[in-house]
């Protein structure tokens, strides 16, 4: 257990302005009187100029750190940065498109880190639409163990985060991932190393899945990482239910689509690319290890975990105890 004496909210953003903005102003708004964190935000490469010198000064405007990545480094490399230059016992990261919905998440996100010890990531639920019910029952769940935080809106120690060690020579999140499994990678390697990850029942966030691809489909390609062969690569592409055959004549030029290399390369480090690809596993049936490889991995490295008591704060600010 450990005392937060300082705290970091921050956001990795780029292309368009109104993203960010929108998330700056619904943190400002669903801050607690009480607690009054860094807020930071680094831009992943945006080429524009102009949208980089408006959203500094947006930034300024609103007593928000700005950095700005001179160019696109990815999602990984990008929450890297921020664990960095946050200088803070806790940060507290989200996605652009996050749109916070109630005050109470900074004080719960704290409380787990200074009740408890061993802690990875601890998320906040998503919600996919803005019309969502107060009084919908699952507010009033059970906090959970998980494999891996929510990468949409989590929080996290940078002294914890920086203890895993990656393949491709970076600490925290691997930065090779670039744009997929990058927040999985990071908490089952936490598992490893004893760490407990979790998800709160409340409060909820809005969160737009994609926006940022579907906004910026520049983002899509990448040259194949060093860590895959083509072979590998190509192998694995062919064989998930996502293939685009269209995408073909990219790869024959050693371009490949990050989301799929990303998968590709989280798979190679835990070993399923040379195993069966339909496998049982327990308690969960036959399942896809190429399609669903964090199932099996969940399995291996969160499961054997032991129980343990969480402390913790309920909708109601009531202070609970959960065995996990």
């Amino acid at each position: 257990m450990t005392k937060v004496n300082s705290v970091t909210v921050a956001a990795a953003t780029y292309g368009v302005l109104p993203r960010i903005s929108g998330w700056i102003q619904s943190v400002w708004n669903n801050l607690e009187p009480n607690i009054t964190p860094k807020v930071l935000v680094v831009d992943d490469g945006t080429p524009d100029v102009d949208t980089v010198k408006k959203r500094a000064e947006y930034c300024r405007k609103f007593n928000v750190q700005f950095f700005h990545n001179e160019t696109n480094l990815g999602i990984p490399a990008t929450w890297n940065r921020i664990f960095r230059e946050a200088q803070t016992d806790l940060v507290v990261c989200f996605n652009d498109d996050i749109r916070l919905l109630a005050p109470g998440w900074l004080s719960r996100l704290i409380y787990v880190f200074e009740h408890n010890d061993m802690i990875g990531g601890v998320g906040l639920p998503l919600v996919q639409e803005m019309g969502f019910k107060y009084d919908d029952p699952r507010w009033d769940g059970d906090v959970g163990k998980v494999g891996a935080a929510v990468g949409a809106a989590f929080a996290m120690m940078p002294n914890v985060l920086f203890q895993v060690e990656n393949p491709d020579g970076s600490f925290g999140f691997w930065e090779a991932l670039k744009s997929f499994h990058e927040e999985i990678a990071a908490g089952f390697r936490l598992s490893q190393l004893g760490y407990y990850s979790l998800m709160l029942p409340w409060p909820p966030c809005h969160h737009q899945g994609g926006a940022t691809f579907q906004a910026n489909p520049e983002l899509i390609w990448m040259n194949l990482p060093d860590y895959l062969t083509m072979d590998e690569f190509s192998n694995y592409a062919r064989a998930v239910p996502w293939y685009i055959p269209e995408y073909e004549e990219r790869y024959s030029q050693g371009i490949v689509d990050r989301m799929m290399a990303s998968r590709a390369m989280f798979c190679k480090y835990w070993d399923i690319l040379d195993s069966e690809r339909m496998q049982t596993i327990p308690n969960q049936g036959l399942i896809d290890c190429f399609a669903e490889p964090q199932r099996k991995i969940h399995e291996m490295v969160v499961t054997p975990l032991p129980k343990k008591e969480i402390m913790w704060l309920d909708r109601q600010g009531q202070e609970r105890k959960s065995v996990i």
